[in-house]
């Protein structure tokens, strides 16, 4: 693992601070943002922007324990400084062997694990626990049809349904619904506790997150023009309806940084808004206040991007070079000796 950057100080480049993209220098130290005198690095021709957070992690297949460093590996590339991967409840013991992982492997890209309750999961509030002292720290009720009671229409909770979500209130633990389909299922895992709606299938019950005062998080990937008709719920009509709070991968890291683009020249016409999406708004939802933009005294956790190709270059995650091009690294150390990443 590679020690933080020397202190220094990047110049020439773009940088977006206060919501604005400006021609100022930002230091380094330590593994935060910081002031003063320090060795200069020329990026003329780059930005540098936030870190990039993503708060719903999933992969095309298995999970394999063995894979969580290359998992960190290619994070870094996509420019991405921190992230929950999900987990499902089933089968139980895979959650708690990931979060043992996870802590054995911390250092630069911020991995962590978010657990995905299925709707047959059964986990005890002595089990919850457990994992909250290995770092759980978010979690997901898989969404499906609410259930009512008989002959009253009012929604009825399952007793290990309550009794999970209670014990998650009690730890601190954010929750949210993966997948509601229309309104009425929102509804009842807002009166559960869930306070966040995860890649809701619609617009109506994006439009009831919103009305009732939770975030909403949409597909970055999402971004085809057609997904948006009728009730569809398409990434750029809920983004442009105002229904969005902040974009995650899903199964699409590499789209993350290209659907703040997409957006920065559809939708929003802006690049500190569209950048928001995957950088503070994110840390906002899940209380994360020292990352997220690029203000004294955050974490050094940026990225920086070619002006012209928009291409991913250089991931710094708390003062550690995690990715770097050729061109880039050198530029971290002496000509033709570059500065080691981290082994993520």
């Amino acid at each position: 693992m590679s020690l933080y950057l020397p202190p220094l100080r990047l110049t020439g480049a773009r940088i977006l601070r206060s919501g604005q993209l400006q021609r100022r220098s930002l230091g380094l130290a330590r593994g935060r943002i910081t002031k003063g005198p320090l060795p200069e690095v020329d990026l003329s021709g780059y930005l540098v922007l936030p870190g990039i957070i993503d708060l719903h992690l999933a992969l095309p297949g298995p999970l394999r324990i063995s894979a969580l460093p290359a998992i960190k590996s290619r994070l870094a590339a996509q420019g991405i400084t921190t992230a929950w991967l999900t987990v499902s409840s089933d089968p139980e013991p895979l959650i708690g062997q990931v979060l043992d992982r996870l802590a054995a492997i911390r250092g630069g890209i911020d991995l962590r694990a978010k657990l995905i309750l299925t709707p047959d999961a059964r986990l005890s509030p002595d089990r919850l626990r457990q994992l909250e002292e290995q770092r759980l720290d978010l979690a997901s009720f898989t969404s499906r049809a609410r259930i009512t009671a008989a002959n009253s229409g009012a929604p009825s909770f399952p007793r290990d349904l309550c009794q999970m979500a209670e014990c998650l209130d009690s730890l601190g633990i954010p929750y949210g619904s993966l997948g509601d389909t229309d309104a009425e299922t929102r509804e009842y895992y807002r009166m559960l506790g869930a306070r966040i709606a995860e890649l809701p299938r619609s617009r109506a019950a994006a439009a009831t997150a919103r009305a009732m005062g939770d975030c909403v998080l949409v597909s970055a990937a999402d971004l085809c023009p057609a997904a948006g008709i009728g009730e569809a719920a398409g990434t750029a009509r809920l983004v442009a309806q105002g229904l969005c709070d902040a974009l995650v991968s899903n199964g699409a890291p590499h789209r993350m940084a290209e659907a703040a683009w997409v957006l920065a020249n559809g939708a929003l016409k802006d690049l500190p808004a569209a950048w928001a999406l995957i950088s503070s708004k994110p840390a906002e939802i899940i209380g994360l206040a020292d990352r997220g933009t690029l203000e004294h005294g955050k974490r050094a956790d940026l990225v920086i991007v070619e002006e012209t190709t928009r291409a991913v270059v250089a991931t710094i995650a708390k003062g550690r070079l995690c990715f770097a091009t050729r061109g880039l690294a050198a530029r971290f150390g002496q000509p033709g000796h570059p500065i080691p990443m981290a082994a993520e």
